[in-house]
């Protein structure tokens, strides 16, 4: 087991979590934009999903026929989404990378939601922050290997007979 092995552990280990803590930032912000936009209000973070903006807008549209009713039923809508994201986080950061692909894919998928509408913010954030998560993912794959590479290490030292002690040298 090499010292550098530990360093770059601890370094893959930062970049898999920083890129997999995303999903919260994501999940958070997106959820307070909600409530923002349900509530009124005429500003939302650059960090938001754009398939919950859609939802919300629709939602405040309706509301003006049929009541808050809309709102509410867009509120659990967005709380779900956002679930979603935070779940995506949970798993990522246990590494399982499964969930990290499929995060990021459907963030992927509401970034198409930004283009279709022409959030050029919107877009230019959702590259970044998916840039920043694909680091993350490729952290991960190495982390996994490294990470296997040590224990099989750590079994092998384990199993290694011991060193024969050379007898004391006799004083005749």
């Amino acid at each position: 087991m090499f010292e550098s092995d530990y360093g770059r552990h601890d370094e893959l280990a930062q970049r898999y979590r920083s890129g997999a803590n995303w999903f919260y930032w994501i999940a958070g912000l997106t959820l307070v934009t909600s409530v923002i936009g349900l509530m009124g209000g005429g500003w939302r973070f650059f960090l938001s999903l754009g398939t919950t903006q859609i939802i919300d807008a629709i939602a405040t549209a309706a509301s003006e026929g049929v009541g808050n009713a809309a709102k509410v039923i867009a509120m659990v809508f967005d709380i779900f989404i956002t679930a979603m994201f935070a779940g995506f986080g949970v798993l990522a950061n246990k590494k399982h990378l499964w969930a990290y692909i499929l995060g990021m894919a459907v963030f992927f998928m509401d970034g198409l939601v930004s283009l279709a509408i022409f959030d050029w913010i919107g877009i230019i954030v959702h590259g970044f922050v998916l840039f920043v998560m694909f680091r993350g993912y490729q952290a991960g794959r190495e982390l996994v290997t490294l990470e296997k590479a040590m224990a099989e290490s750590a079994q092998a030292a384990a199993q290694a007979p011991p060193e024969p002690v050379p007898a004391p040298a006799s004083s005749f």
